[in-house]
């Protein structure tokens, strides 16, 4: 009775298999390996595969495992390199877990019949651990294959000979330590190891193991180990040279700062926005427009939520800058006539032309720093590539390959954004409040937070030893870091660059600190002195303040504005001010409306070891 019901057992157990094979869709006809091992102990790995589509498919995949646990003493976990991957078709590389897929095919195209497919890849476990003998242990048919193999072969080349009678094969289902259905032969000379297997069911493997004496695989150079050193002493030496030439060509003079009662001569707050900080932004237009309104050459209309401008006199004693944006300006509109919303769009392309204009203007005599120091600045910046290389070889450089470059352009990218981050920051230093300053010694810690996160988490991608990126990623930001903010602050002012800053700050100092009396005195002798300052403290970020100190004087409605507001104060038209700058910093940096298509911008531990216990094998079907 009992052998009856295991009968039926084993019945079902083959009609289930056999159903899961037909549905399957394909036959695999015959399989051959090529294996060729180099004296490192690298396994080059070639593989044909005749499959029979009986109906419509893709292709084939490949699986191959690379992520192998042990509990020998000797190493827990071995990460494999899978690389150099080539196929005979259409293929991609995808790793999944502890897995890497080899799919070969096309996702657009379907084949039915017989077909061939042909890949090839390198498949590095690493150096051998044993002190008593080296080993090569391979699975060179996997048991996790879908469906029967017909038929299949096997070439394995030794780099010098091997043993026979040190020669394993096991045959079966995970665990199995007989080798029947398996013919082999050892060449005369000991290094051509060929053989084939009768055909193999699903969930089958082939594995061989050979034992070799110690000192048969090369050892392996760790060119991590040994770039460590050197790539710290190099980058030691980068930020001192960095920090004497900072010292010899970028160290600013002390800036003199005193307080004036007036503009500085001949600058508009165009060029005022711009000296401050060498860049060209929105808000240093739009302060433009109540420059032009106190001179008279535009009146300000307020109708509801809308705004528009009505032009005037043209400037007079213009620069070129100014006289581009002015005319530009009310290009938008018609008749004289601008309205916010005639901006949207068509400013933006004005006002991109508008920052070369400007940088043309302050070169030269104008220049705003030296030219020597801003070349000795590029330098340094050039720098920046070192820490990159020095992170993706250290990581990476036992086996150099595609992943070296995703890393070393990752971790140019944290430099650079150090980089852009200290630009930004140190280009308005010298005028932030201790607030502002907080908040970009805040945006720094996260950013180099962020960072170091990021290439750790890139270098753990990439398998690289847990110790070599914790030596990496550190000497990557202690050096990049220093390295990018000598960059910037070696940009030295240029004497009329000094000169025109401290007339700028001496005239916001004023702004800032003027007092009550002194300021009544001044409205007394100019009762339009507040409308005067107005486009300056706008630009200087000021306003708010300048308003609120004149929140106890009665002043007259300016002459160039058009509203309902039958009540005039430095309150209403602070106001009014707030409405208009919103309106028209969203006209400025509205972008035009592109066009289609157009674009801004497992161990043996001696022994013969057993079916499926080696490295490599995995499984494949098709898709």
């Amino acid at each position: 009775m009992t052998r009856y019901r295991v009968a039926r057992i084993v019945c079902l157990l083959l009609f289930f298999s056999m159903s899961l094979w037909a549905a399957s869709g394909y036959d695999i006809v015959r399989m051959h390996s090529d294996l060729r091992i180099t004296e490192q102990g690298v396994y080059e790995v070639d593989e044909r595969i005749v499959m029979d589509f009986h109906t419509p498919l893709h292709g084939f995949y490949r699986v191959l495992p690379v992520d192998y646990r042990f509990e020998d003493g000797l190493r827990d976990r071995v990460k494999v390199r899978v690389s150099a991957v080539k196929a005979s078709d259409t293929f991609s590389v995808m790793r999944e877990g502890s897995y890497v897929t080899i799919r070969v095919g096309d996702a657009d195209r379907t084949v039915t019949g017989m077909q061939e497919y042909a890949i090839s890849y390198r498949y590095d476990i690493g150096e051998d651990p044993y002190a008593e003998y080296d080993e090569f242990y391979f699975n060179i048919v996997g048991e996790d294959w879908q469906v029967p193999i017909g038929a299949f072969s096997f070439s394995i080349t030794f780099p010098s000979p091997v043993s026979a009678d040190r020669i394993h094969f096991t045959r079966g289902v995970w665990g199995t330590t007989s080798a029947e259905g398996v013919s082999w032969n050892l060449s005369a000379d000991g290094t051509v190891l060929t053989g084939n297997s009768t055909t193999l069911d699903p969930g089958e493997a082939v594995t061989v193991r050979v034992e070799m004496p110690q000192g048969y695989f090369l050892p392996r150079t760790d060119w991590q180990a040994i770039y460590k050193i050197p790539f710290l002493l190099v980058l030691l030496a980068l930020v001192i040279l960095a920090w004497l030439s900072w010292n010899r060509y970028g160290r600013d003079k002390d800036l003199i700062i005193v307080p004036r009662f007036s503009p500085p001569e001949g600058m508009s707050p165009l060029d005022v926005g711009y000296i401050i900080d060498e860049s060209l932004d929105p808000k240093d237009v739009t302060a433009m427009i109540f420059y032009w309104a106190d001179k008279g050459c535009l009146t300000i209309v307020e109708d509801g939520k809308k705004f528009s401008f009505i032009k005037g006199n043209d400037p007079k004693g213009a620069t070129k800058h100014e006289m581009q944006m002015f005319n530009d300006f009310f290009s938008s509109g018609s008749k004289g006539v601008v309205g916010a919303k005639d901006l949207e769009g068509k400013f933006f392309v004005s006002y991109q032309k508008l920052r070369k204009t400007i940088d043309h203007h302050y070169r030269g005599e104008r220049a705003l720093a030296s030219v020597k120091s801003r070349n000795k600045a590029a330098l340094t910046a050039l720098m920046l590539i070192v820490p990159a290389i020095a992170y993706a070889l250290i990581t990476t450089g036992n086996h150099v390959g595609p992943e070296t470059f995703v890393l070393f352009a990752v971790a140019l990218f944290v430099s650079i954004s150090f980089l852009v981050l200290f630009h930004v920051m140190m280009r308005a230093w010298h005028i932030s409040k201790a607030g502002k300053r907080l908040f970009w010694f805040a945006l720094f810690v996260f950013v180099f937070a962020f960072g170091g996160l990021l290439l750790f988490f890139c270098g753990f991608m990439a398998d690289s030893p847990v110790e070599d990126i914790l030596y990496a990623v550190p000497l990557h930001l202690f050096s990049s870091v220093p390295l990018a903010l000598f960059a910037i602050i070696t940009i030295q002012r240029s004497e009329f660059g000094r000169r025109k800053l401290e007339e700028i700050l001496g005239f916001r100092d004023f702004i800032e600190k003027v007092e009550m009396d002194q300021l009544k005195r001044m409205i007394e002798e100019d009762p339009a002195f507040y409308y005067h300052v107005l486009s300056f403290a706008i630009v200087l970020g000021l306003e708010k303040k300048w308003a609120n100190k004149f929140s106890s004087i009665t002043l007259e409605p300016p002459s160039w504005y058009m509203g309902n507001h039958t009540v005039w104060n430095a309150m209403v038209l602070s106001s009014m001010l707030n409405r208009c700058n919103t309106a028209l910093l969203s006209s400025v940096v509205t972008t035009p409306k592109s066009s289609p298509g157009s674009r801004f911008g497992g161990s043996s531990f001696g022994g013969g070891g057993f079916s499926g216990g080696g490295f490599g094998g995995g499984g494949g079907g098709a898709w």
